[in-house]
């Protein structure tokens, strides 16, 4: 096997703000991502194919797997009490990523540190994440490419109701234990379950004048979870055409992604459809002008679950983006009466009769950009750039509540499903016009081959308006044609509209001694139109410093097996705009339109007093310092990075300290608090291609943060609140080793203050941890927690990714690993679905069979209760504490492509086809695995596992 160099690592170019930069030459913590790892997924965004990727690049899949569910980002941890999230800048404007095609991405950075992202100001302060779409190529002809892909997808963890047998036995355990006789049901339900559970009877519900003169009696055995949910085939289709000349580039794309849901009745569905060109020009040797239009059209199919603005109190638990697994499905319930309709009769509700006959909320997407640019080089290393940006987003909904009956056995008795009655319609508009203006100018110059400097200057200019308003009303005419005009009920309406704005100037000074010493230095003055004149303007600075170690002479005797050795260091301040609303420094009125006073027989308007506003309300801040090492070794096959960080949260917009009742209103929101976040990351990859043609390669990231409360007004460090010296995440709860072993043990033990009721013997005891004899809440302060503790802390820690794949004559084969290495979690969290019952209401899941009996003394969980002591059993408590940790297998792909001595005859460039997998295989520590250690609920909409077929096709 022969070595030679690689130097593609050292050329490689990576996106910065306003510009490029060799990434050998970086002196700021900058990752870099190819586009092709988003290439050929199942996926509908961006972020869905980002998770895992990059260290400390933390992706949260909103709203599980539903259709159309977006991504949400965070860049190394807790950013503020206020929240906050890196800014998103596609082809360097804002952009939402879940509307970008994937397929168009050409490559993805991501800024962590304030030196890397400073430039880009007062939306930058928790970093940035510059997506680079694909271009045009100077090339012979044209490049046709065309891509497919379709998947089958169901939910990549399931989980079960108990089956109707157990269920009575638990039923009754539970009625004893709380006092009762142990026998919660009628005589008859016992009788025809059993019959039907041992199939001697055929139906799965009994009519008995005698139990109920009007229902039907349940004696099912419901699998709920297979009820619910289905296999469901989805597609995705791209297209693109790019080339060029000398003189002239172009790319245009057009994708199309339909994603079908998996419920069974509720025909949830998302489809995307992106089209995309983009033209640059040389018009002369100095003047380039380009331009780009993106549209993205989407539409969505959810059933409302009876949940909308009009229906704000609809208690069936449901909405357009939920699971359907609630935890009070009797097992005893059939999905419907022998006679076709569904099972519900009031009592109950039934998801699958929402999903069908509750009625639908669609919504629908209009993302127009279009860019145009100048680029002008009027001498020898001098650069300017200029582009201005117009988009219009709306988005508009339907939201329809249809109601229906809930049959019985009786006909005539039947009645409305009382939560999605009254029938309703709302209808929703939001309408969002932005632009942006940049031009900036950067100049290189190079001294005697030693002194490289660059310097860039520019202007940025951004505006957003919105309107917003809705208007619903109930008692539709007829239940299938929901239009406002075809109903008569009460009508309600509401609206908003507002603006923001921000400018800046900026700068980026660059200078480097011989590719040895790198010094960069950038600054903004940012304004923003969400602080009060005096307060509106600040000054953001920030500083980084490189060595490349390997530069020097005295590295040279190493250098035949280490090739790059970076030490790196940076430090900056940023300002952070991300408060309540538009407008916070003003005083506000409330108005109502309709006030809950009758005044000369009518309703008036009625203006409210508003509250107070300091009159300092002024920027948070974010100071960041960020140490780093980079190295590769080997000829460039293996490389690693490392950083370590700590970022401070100054000035945090939360409540001032307290003041006299007499003021007579909530204390005015002041720049009252900090936190510190610490953190790092790792990044290690390997890299080879073998002299008989296989190439293989291997990559790992892992990365963990902390964030703790250093200033806050919380005087008595009252648990209830923030406090000084707080881990973001505690879990405070009871010490508990075991459940009491009889009835005289627990009457021995003083717990009362936890429950002033009955304990008795497979109950939860708690730990006298401070020794004065009985268990107590203390004083709910951090210096007086009565036997209160730590018990570990939420914090999803160690999150890390595992990349490897190989290549061998046409074959490729690619799998991706994903996971968190440890996140405290408690499991009463989880509700009944950890538990079994919080109330007669609910259906324990199989996870909660393990209940303390006279038989079972070794149990997992207390023993039962509907009521009782049972919610104090459910304390947060050290027994209850699960490793929530997981690891996923997110892709594995396996593909060939087609030989191009074969294809040339028919006029094809390259052909590939692919079988692929996503989330096939999750492992987890959990204890007590009720719920999808990613998601920790099951009324959230199921992570899917999908397999996939597809093919690259390019002409």
């Amino acid at each position: 096997m022969i070595l030679s160099e690689d130097t593609q690592g050292l050329d490689e170019v990576v996106v910065v703000g306003y510009g490029t930069q060799k990434k050998v030459n970086l002196s700021g913590a900058v990752a870099n991502v190819d586009g092709k790892v988003l290439e050929n997924r199942p996926i509908t965004n961006i972020g869905q194919g980002l998770q895992g990727v990059v260290p400390n690049l933390n992706v949260s899949m909103n709203s599980g797997g539903a259709p159309g569910a977006s991504s949400s980002y965070n860049i190394r941890g807790n950013t503020s009490l206020n929240g906050g999230s890196p800014l998103v800048l596609v082809d360097n404007v804002q952009m939402d990523a879940n509307l970008v095609n994937p397929e168009d991405v050409e490559s993805i950075s991501v800024l962590k540190d304030a030196s890397s992202a400073a430039i880009y100001g007062a939306r930058a302060a928790y970093g940035v994440i510059l997506i680079t779409t694909k271009k045009g190529r100077k090339s012979d002809k044209p490049t046709i490419s065309f891509n497919a892909t379709g998947y089958w997808q169901s939910p990549a963890k399931s989980y079960h109701n108990v089956n109707s047998m157990q269920y009575l036995k638990m039923m009754d355990e539970a009625n004893k234990n709380d006092g009762g006789s142990g026998r919660y049901f009628k005589d008859q339900v016992y009788k025809y379950t059993e019959e039907y559970f041992n199939g001697t009877r055929k139906d799965p519900v009994f009519f008995d004048e005698a139990y109920d003169k009007a229902k039907y009696g349940y004696c099912g055995n419901t699998d709920w979870w297979n009820e619910l949910y289905k296999t469901s085939f989805s597609q995705i289709y791209n297209a693109s055409i790019s080339g060029g000349n000398d003189r002239t580039t172009y790319y245009a794309s057009l994708g199309m992604n339909d994603q079908k849901g998996i419920l069974t009745a509720g025909d949830d569905k998302y489809k995307k459809y992106n089209a995309n060109v983009n033209i640059s020009s040389n018009i002369t040797k100095w003047l380039n002008v380009s331009a780009k239009i993106t549209h993205t059209y989407t539409s969505e199919l959810h059933p409302t679950g009876g949940t909308t603005a009009m229906n704000p109190t609809a208690y069936s638990g449901l909405s357009a983006y939920s699971g359907m697994m609630k935890n009070d499905l009797s097992p005893l319930m059939p999905v419907k009466h022998p006679d076709g309709h569904y099972a519900g009769q009031g009592s109950y509700t039934n998801p699958i009769a929402i999903m069908e006959q509750g009625g639908n909320a669609k919504y629908r997407q209009n993302d127009l950009w279009m860019t145009g640019a100048v680029r002008i080089t009027p001498i020898k290393g001098l650069v300017i750039n200029a582009d201005y940006t117009w988009n219009f987003y709306g988005r508009n909904a339907n939201e329809h509540v249809r109601n229906f009956y809930d049959y019985t056995a009786v006909p005539g008795t039947e009645n409305y499903y009382p939560w999605t009655n009254p029938s309703s319609i709302t209808v929703s508009n939001y309408d969002d016009y932005y632009q942006a203006f940049n031009v900036f100018a950067e100049y290189s110059l190079s001294l005697a081959e030693k002194h490289n400097f660059k310097v860039l200057v520019g202007y940025n200019q951004e505006k957003k308006h919105n309107k917003y308003h809705w208007v619903g009303r109930k008692n539709l005419i007829d239940n299938d044609t929901p239009q406002i005009n075809l109903a008569y009920g009460d009508t309600s309406t509401s609206g908003s509209e507002s603006m923001w704005a921000t400018n800046g100037l900026f700068f980026r000074f660059n200078y480097d001694f011989m590719g040895k010493y790198l010094f960069e230095f950038n600054g903004r003055e940012d304004g923003s139109s969400k602080f009060a004149k005096g307060n509106r303007y600040a000054f953001f600075p920030s500083g980084s410093v490189a060595w490349r170690v390997s530069e020097e002479k005295f590295f040279e005797p190493l250098r035949s097996w280490w090739d790059n050795l970076k030490i790196r260091g940076s430090y900056g301040s940023l300002g952070n705009q991300n408060v309540s609303g538009n407008f916070p420094y003003l005083a506000t009125y409330g108005v109502s339109t309709k006030a809950d006073v009758l005044l000369g027989g009518t309703r008036p308007v009625a203006v409210y007093a508003p509250g107070l506003v300091s009159s300092s309300f002024t920027w948070e801040t974010v100071n960041q310092l960020d140490l780093g090492i980079d190295g590769t070794w080997l000829n460039n096959r293996l490389s690693a990075s490392f950083d370590w960080y700590r970022r401070d949260t100054k000035d945090m917009l939360t409540k001032g300290a307290t003041l006299p009742s007499v003021l007579g209103t909530s204390v005015p929101r002041s720049n009252a608090a900090n936190m510190k976040t610490t953190g790092w990351e790792v990044s290690i990859e390997w890299s080879d291609r073998l002299s008989c043609g296989l190439g293989y390669h291997i990559k790992g990231v892992l990365s963990d943060y902390q964030s703790e409360i250093t200033k806050y007004s919380n005087d008595t460090r009252l648990l209830s609140d923030y406090y000084v010296g707080q881990k973001i995440g505690e879990i405070w709860g009871l010490v508990s080793n075991g459940l009491f072993q009889s009835d005289e043990e627990a009457a021995k033990w003083d717990q009362k203050a936890i429950n002033g009721g009955h304990w008795s013997a497979g109950d939860v005891k708690f730990e006298d941890i401070d020794g004065d004899g009985k268990v107590t809440w203390g004083e709910g302060t951090v210096d007086k927690p009565g036997d209160r503790k730590i018990l570990g802390n939420s914090t999803p820690r160690y999150a890390y990714g595992i990349t490897a794949g190989a290549d061998y004559k046409g074959f490729d084969f690619e799998m991706f690993w994903q996971g968190i290495g440890k996140r405290d979690y408690f499991g009463g969290w989880g509700g009944a679905q950890f538990w079994g019952f919080t109330d007669e209401w609910c259906t324990p899941q199989t996870t909660s069979l393990d209940y303390w009996t006279e038989d079972n003394r070794d149990a997992y969980f207390p023993k039962l209760h509907h009521y009782s002591v049972n919610g104090s059993n459910h304390n947060t408590s050290s027994r209850y504490m699960l490793n929530a940790a997981y690891l996923r297998l997110k892709n594995v792909t396996l593909g060939y492509t087609v030989p191009s001595s074969l294809l040339k005859k028919v006029g094809i460039a390259r052909l590939r086809v692919f079988v692929q997998g996503e989330n096939l295989l999750t492992l987890t520590p959990m204890k007590v695995k009720f719920a999808d250690p990613e998601t920790l609920g099951n009324m959230t909409y199921p992570i899917n596992k999908k397999i996939s077929v597809g093919m690259n096709l390019t002409l």
